[in-house]
């Protein structure tokens, strides 16, 4: 589309044209090579992209590279994928999510990026800039100052990510009043950033605190974005807990006037593919509207990486055709769920502090007055040989339990007591 027809589109969603940052306003993919290799795909001569192929359109890779991939379609894998990714992937994801989240969520089709950062990031140009903050619950992954204040300037605001001290076991619990503060301290477009489960702490909302959180933003009167960030989805180890992505609770409660709901997911952690980097950006806005935000997150894609990489995203789109993929997945669940039991098993017996964690990869332990986490992370490793992270944001440390077998946390802790007491 061109940027005129973008905006047409886009008045189906008030919010969306509202929010727009001054790059995001600007973004539309041009009629360049890949729209003028669409048109001629149908040609008995087609001298227009760049690809080097048999004539009809077939790879000619090398055999030493291509016998990695030689059970994927040589079409998919090791051609070019279009800007918005391959369309078999973003159509099966979105049957995926809808199995998660219900069939009456309003939702675009996903846009394939090259990792959830990458997803984040696009979020954070479409919608952030100097004038147009982001609002996160404290303490957040780091990452986030480097993926939205470095690249757009937008400043960061932030309010407690725990209603009260979240050392009282059992008491402390999604700090949504003060949510509702920090929204209200908004006087213009703005992004609210909600990670469930969270990265550094481990939590996520029981099924009772999310209607409030819903609420708190359906009644916030200005626009706002709210980017979920799910990349540790499908990691809930409580009962009781809400269990799946908020998004689809606050795409049904969305104002069109007033509210972009954006989900950012991926094979990353939900199919284990680390170094896939397969990512996925998908809007609570549908129709035209919908597919013109989808097509600016497009021309994003086109402006940095060109497009995302093929063979990764046709190994997502095979496994998710696989009958025994959601077994395999919950083998994978139950393993991080015996994990996270024995790390806090261990961390009661050796009365170790730690905040509320109940599900993700991750649990955060505070540090008593006087012990300063850079320092005691240099420790653990000079002298117990343990590798944590530290954050300095609330002077704690992050302990990803992911990496550590079961039968190895009980020692992780022992060493970790040693040191932090």
């Amino acid at each position: 589309m061109s940027p005129e027809a973008l905006v047409l589109a886009l008045r189906e969603s008030p919010a969306a044209l509202a929010l727009l940052s001054p790059l995001g306003q600007r973004a539309a993919l041009p009629f360049g090579i890949p729209q003028q290799s669409a048109e001629a795909a149908g040609c008995e001569r087609r001298a227009t992209i760049g690809q080097i192929t048999d004539g009809d359109g077939v790879p000619l890779p090398l055999p030493s590279l291509h016998s990695h991939f030689s059970h994927l379609d040589p079409r998919e894998a090791l051609l070019y994928t279009p800007q918005h990714g391959l369309l078999g992937l973003r159509q099966r994801w979105k049957e995926h999510i809808l199995a998660s989240l219900g069939g009456d969520t309003p939702m675009s089709l996903p846009v394939v990026t090259a990792g959830i950062t990458h997803a984040i990031s696009i979020c954070g140009e479409l919608f952030t800039a100097p004038d147009r903050p982001l609002l996160l619950p404290l303490p957040y992954w780091d990452n986030y100052d480097t993926i939205v204040t470095m690249r757009t300037g937008a400043p960061i605001l932030t309010f407690p990510f725990f209603d009260q001290d979240p050392l009282a076991p059992g008491t402390a619990r999604f700090n949504t009043a003060a949510l509702r503060e920090a929204l209200a301290s908004l006087a213009g477009p703005a992004t609210l950033l909600l990670n469930f489960p969270a990265n550094p702490t481990g939590y996520s909302p029981m099924a009772d605190e999310v209607p409030g959180i819903v609420q708190a933003i359906a009644d916030h009167p200005h626009p706002l974005a709210v980017i979920c960030d799910d990349a540790y989805e499908t990691l809930f180890f409580e009962p009781g807990m809400y269990g799946r992505s908020i998004f689809g609770a606050l795409a049904r409660a969305a104002d069109p006037r007033r509210h972009v709901i954006c989900k950012v997911d991926g094979a990353t952690k939900e199919l284990v593919f680390f170094g896939g980097r397969v990512g996925f950006l998908t809007f609570s806005v549908t129709g035209a509207a919908g597919e013109a935000l989808a097509e600016k997150a497009a021309a994003l894609i086109r402006s940095t990486i060109s497009s995302g990489p093929a063979p990764a995203q046709s190994a997502v789109l095979a496994a998710l055709q696989s009958p025994t993929l959601a077994a395999e997945q919950a083998a994978v669940v139950e393993v991080l769920a015996a994990r996270y039991r024995a790390l806090k098993a261990a961390l009661d017996d050796h009365r170790v502090p730690y905040y509320p964690f109940n599900s993700g990869c991750f649990c955060l332990l505070p540090l008593h007055d006087g012990l300063d986490a850079e320092v005691v992370r240099k420790r653990l490793i000079a002298e117990q040989s343990v590798g944590v992270i530290q954050i300095p944001q609330v002077n704690a440390l992050r302990v990803a339990f992911c990496g550590i077998e079961a039968r190895d946390i009980p020692d992780l802790v022992e060493r970790l007591a040693r040191v932090i007491g």
